[in-house]
């Protein structure tokens, strides 16, 4: 009889432990792989700097680390499915500012990117600058800027796409510098390029590395300081502009009520992963800047690039129907 009611009171005591709100049994986390959830194709810069640290990941946190592409509507399809997903740490979302700007443009957006999300880390940014074709008028940021000034409405910037990160550097631009400027949209990065290198734009916002090459003049970096790839190209910092700083990055989160100590072990699987000198040095190769925070630090930061570039789109007047 006293051993059911030690039994009894045994299994009673399990219950409400598990029942007590931010208590749960994760001392076995990871006990299966853990999907890393990207928002955009195989083979695109995000997944390509996921897979940098994928590998170290999974050492860090003793079950594999698996990539899941769930390409769509611009990121929102992605980060649908990490915060409709159970909150245990198995669906990570790759977060990035394309979702931030998404977020502010799209009035009708089923989730929210502050609220229903547990930020961990943020990993990389990517620089973003301005170019133009080799042979344009515009030998110099200060031609481009001089000649704006002089000629409202004609000078034509192209961009990947309604609310894309190229089309909000753009925007940025004509924010600070009071250019009266005309904003062309592609289909993407590809036909961007092919425009501006047949003339039909003036420049355009590229990430990184991309715009190499005898055909292509780089104009100005989004930075505060200069880019190690592109050490004669200045910043806008350096021209006067300070404001117009605006690398894309990319972190980690997962969904609004994962318990705590889960977060912990995946914040500090993480941080182990993008300091290992080998994720580190693929992350230099890439072009990318390694950019690690807490957890506390990214949530603060992700609140606060929503709130500058809300207030960018709303002065630009840019939303999505």
């Amino acid at each position: 009889m006293r051993l059911k009611r030690l039994i009894l009171t045994a299994a009673l005591l399990v219950a409400g432990l598990t029942a007590i709100p931010g208590m749960s049994l994760a001392a076995g986390f990871p006990e299966r792989p853990v999907n890393l959830v990207v928002a955009f194709a195989a083979g695109g810069p995000t997944d390509t700097i996921v897979r940098a640290l994928q590998e170290k990941l999974g050492e860090k946190l003793g079950a594999p680390a698996i990539v899941l592409n769930k390409p769509g509507s611009g990121g929102l399809l992605a980060a649908e499915y990490v915060a409709k997903s159970k909150a245990d740490g198995y669906n990570v979302l790759v977060l990035s500012l394309s979702h931030l700007l998404r977020q502010a443009i799209d009035p009708k957006m089923t989730i929210d990117m502050l609220a229903d999300f547990e930020p961990i880390t943020t990993y990389v940014s990517l620089p973003i600058v301005f170019i133009t074709k080799s042979d344009s008028q515009f030998r110099t940021i200060d031609d481009l800027i001089a000649y704006g000034l002089k000629n409202p409405g004609k000078l034509t910037f192209g961009h990947s796409g309604i609310g894309a990160t190229s089309h909000l550097s753009g925007e940025l631009f004509r924010l600070h510098t009071k250019i009266q400027l005309k904003v062309v949209p592609f289909t993407g990065e590809a036909p961007t390029m092919t425009a501006i290198m047949g003339g039909h734009v003036d420049f355009g916002g590229f990430g990184g590395p991309t715009p190499r090459g005898k055909d292509v003049r780089v104009l100005a970096a989004l930075e505060e300081k200069r880019i190690a790839y592109f050490p004669d190209v200045p910043t806008f910092v350096e021209k006067g502009y300070p404001k117009i700083v605006m690398p894309s990055w990319y972190g980690f989160s997962v969904p609004a009520g994962t318990p705590k100590d889960v977060v912990a072990k995946l914040h500090d699987a993480l941080k182990a992963a993008i300091k290992d000198p080998a994720t580190e040095a693929t992350i230099n190769r890439l072009g990318f800047n390694e950019i690690y925070r807490t957890p506390d630090a990214t949530k603060t930061f992700v609140r606060t690039e929503f709130d500058r570039f809300k207030e960018l789109t709303t002065a630009a007047g840019i939303t999505v129907q």
